[in-house]
């Protein structure tokens, strides 16, 4: 009877050893947004609001769009599991065609985003400097999906997520110091202000993958798995097969969030301003969870690829245990944590900071509320995904975010006077939904599966 427990322990530990490295890396990445909320929120609410809604606009497109190269990390790690470590190489083809094909149409969307904040009914007090702060932020583009969307994907793949966990303090400190520097005038520079924070996290973006690249190239494993090889149509297909519904799904996730931004924006700086600082504090959160989630990712698409339900459903539920326990304790850190944590983004005692700072304190509470339903719903769609089952979790995802969770917070918002609470209310009503939904389908697998297993 106690046989499994050796296992299960050890692909926990698997798990973590993938998870925490990539962990560290990502919230190491997601302080330079923190680094740059809080240097905007230096030259006041309004600042922060713009530059928030500006970089928000811009990573969230990112986001999307790089779901799709993110496909081939599921690829990758079936082919390890095959131990087929010959197509390794032809897959990273696939992954830079699908990235230059996709600089396209985001450059084209960000060239346009005045337009989609006219239809937005945004006032034009906000649209123009988001305009000219993202029309800046266009020239992290490549770097953005052709360098650091690829190598993120594929070096934890390959065991080398010690990389990642490596370049990005490094990177996170370089950009705190271009933001400083450019935003304030430091060491002789004009003070530029919020189009200073936009060239320093173009730069940032620039240095990144440049940096991940020379660590990769001392490695000589790594040069050769992931050198490059002869494009294959067919693994650009399977690449598409399994990506596209990967990117719809995260366009029903990321742009909830960038919707509720444009609702709250609605309802003045202020609550814009605490919106966002939400935002960013539940994202230094999510980044946690999601390593996790990809961390599972990897080693299901392993298990899957190597045949062994039984790993496959050990891996699922250890996952979903470690995403619990985290996510518990990001839960008594953002409630009690709450006035430290908005004192590092808007000065308190200033009497015109006031009622942004009320409305974040609401916020963090309601955030805190839902940190368990994030985490388990990331881990689930990790789970799923390195089974390579994207399509049906998709159309769930869709139906969780946009069909259940932002109709609810709109109407908690405006119609019961909740106002960004409101809002925020909404966002964990869809991730609930989503995880319900999703862990659904990983039951109805699992035991699937085990009528199929001999007897």
């Amino acid at each position: 009877m106690t046989r499994p427990i050796k296992p299960f322990r050890t692909e926990f530990r698997s798990i973590l050893a993938i998870a925490g490295p990539m962990g560290l890396s990502q919230f190491a990445q997601m302080l330079m947004g923190l680094t740059d909320d809080v240097l905007l929120g230096s030259l006041g609410a309004s600042a922060l609001a713009i530059g928030g809604l500006a970089t928000g606009t811009f990573f969230t497109l990112t986001a999307i769009l790089a779901a799709v190269i993110e496909a081939g990390g599921i690829l990758l790690a079936q082919a390890r599991g095959r131990q087929d470590h010959a197509v390794l190489g032809t897959i990273i083809t696939s992954m830079l065609l699908v990235a230059v094909v996709l600089c396209v149409p985001e450059l084209f969307c960000l060239a346009h985003v005045d337009t989609l904040l006219a239809w937005m009914n945004e006032p034009q007090a906000i649209r123009a400097p988001v305009a000219d702060f993202v029309r800046i932020l266009m020239w992290a583009v490549p770097p953005a999906l052709l360098g650091q969307g690829i190598l993120t994907t594929a070096l934890p793949v390959m065991g080398a997520q010690g990389i990642l966990m490596r370049v990005t303090p490094c990177i996170t400190v370089i950009n705190g110091l271009f933001n400083a520097t450019l935003i304030h005038g430091w060491f002789g520079l004009p003070a530029l202000g919020l189009h200073g924070s936009a060239i320093a996290t173009v730069i940032t973006l620039w240095c990144m993958p440049v940096i991940m690249l020379a660590f990769m190239m001392r490695r000589p494993e790594l040069r050769a798995a992931l050198r490059p090889r002869m494009h294959e149509w067919g693994h650009t297909l399977a690449l598409l097969r399994t990506g596209l519904p990967m990117l719809a799904a995260a366009m029903a996730e990321v742009t909830l969030f960038q919707a509720n931004s444009l609702e709250a924006a609605r309802l003045g700086n202020s609550a814009l301003a605490a919106f966002q600082i939400m935002l960013g504090i539940g994202m230094q959160f999510f980044v946690l969870y999601l390593a996790l989630g990809q961390a599972c990712n990897i080693r299901i698409g392993y298990w899957t690829g190597r045949g062994d339900p039984t790993m496959v459903r050990r891996t699922a539920w250890a996952g979903m245990i470690l995403g619990i326990v985290t996510a518990s304790l990001a839960t008594v850190a953002l409630a009690a944590g709450r006035y430290p944590i908005i004192g590092c983004y808007l000065d308190m005692a200033q009497p015109g900071n006031a009622e942004a700072v009320q409305m974040a304190l609401t916020l963090l509470l309601v955030g805190a509320a839902f940190q368990i339903p994030d985490a388990v719903q990331v881990v689930a769609t990790g789970i799923l995904r390195g089974q390579g089952d994207t399509a049906i979790p998709m159309v769930l995802a869709i139906i969780g975010y946009w069909g259940i969770g932002f109709p609810s917070g709109v109407s908690l918002a405006f119609h019961h006077g909740m106002g960004p609470a409101g809002l925020w209310c909404g966002i964990g009503i869809g991730l609930v939904s989503v995880f319900t939904l999703h862990g659904t389908r990983i039951l109805w697998r699992m035991r699937k599966q085990t009528h199929r297993a001999p007897a």
